[in-house]
């Protein structure tokens, strides 16, 4: 080797895939999975807050992988745990239900699909996986967002903001995030009903494991062909039961 490794990158790298392992994770567990002295172990989490790529949760001093961790590398690809139980999931819900879903990650400003089960050519907007769309004006952003962590959704709006997207410039209102929050938090799912595409309605919920969110999954439908009453009567109850199956999915495989 021509040159002298940095050992200060190396330690970093290693706490952050530590926590990224983890989940939100204690200084003693990050220790502990990386055999760093305390001192080490801290420095090096303090050093990844400061530049944005790992969080403090405010309430439980849980350190945590932050939303700008995501955007370092273009290439990022969805836990290949998460799309085996979500797939089978999503297609057995659109044969019950008649309507289609996506299931996307949030990545560098956007939610990036990472599973899609609609069909090319039948629907009005045909999303691929990795399409990107907003945060702020779609229901899985939303619910992406509401159910974060709260130093999560601060790193995510400060991304939102810095970016300028017109898409997006709700992100810098704090009273009507505030608004969003707690509203969806209180149903437990989010909505977008014809405001991001016309002709869409859209619900959407978080898929969460060990305490944080991993994803967020919707299903979409024709608003004339749907009313809204039949919506959330029928098509809701149907998501959020979708839901709890891939979560299930999620801890029997991490239990395997």
């Amino acid at each position: 080797m021509a040159y002298t490794p940095v050992t200060a990158l190396l330690r970093g790298l290693k706490v952050l895939e530590a926590v990224n392992r983890i989940g939100p994770a204690t200084l003693t567990e990050v220790r502990e999975a990386t055999g760093l002295p305390k001192a080490s172990a801290l420095r090096a989490l303090e050093t990844l807050c400061h530049g944005g790529y790992v969080a403090q949760d405010g309430e439980s001093r849980r350190y945590l992988v932050a939303a700008r961790s995501l955007a370092l590398s273009n290439n990022y690809r969805a836990d290949a745990a998460l799309l085996a139980a979500g797939r089978p999931v999503m297609q057995r819900l659109r044969e019950a239900s008649g309507w289609p879903s996506d299931l996307a990650i949030y990545q560098a400003g956007k939610m990036a699909i990472a599973d899609t089960n609609r069909q090319p050519g039948t629907f009005s907007v045909n999303r691929t996986v990795g399409s990107r769309v907003s945060v702020m004006r779609t229901a899985i952003g939303r619910a992406y967002l509401a159910f974060s962590t709260e130093a999560q959704r601060a790193a995510i709006l400060e991304d939102l903001v810095a970016g300028g997207d017109a898409d997006e410039r709700e992100a810098g209102d704090a009273a009507r995030v505030a608004a969003l929050v707690e509203r969806t938090r209180e149903r437990g799912y989010a909505v977008s009903d014809r405001e991001f595409v016309p002709t869409i309605r859209a619900a959407a919920v978080p898929v969460m494991h060990h305490g944080r969110v991993l994803c967020a999954f919707n299903l979409i439908a024709l608003a004339q062909a749907v009313p809204l009453a039949t919506f959330e009567d029928t098509y809701i109850p149907m998501l959020k039961e979708a839901r709890a199956r891939i979560e299930a999915a999620l801890s029997e495989a991490g239990d395997g």
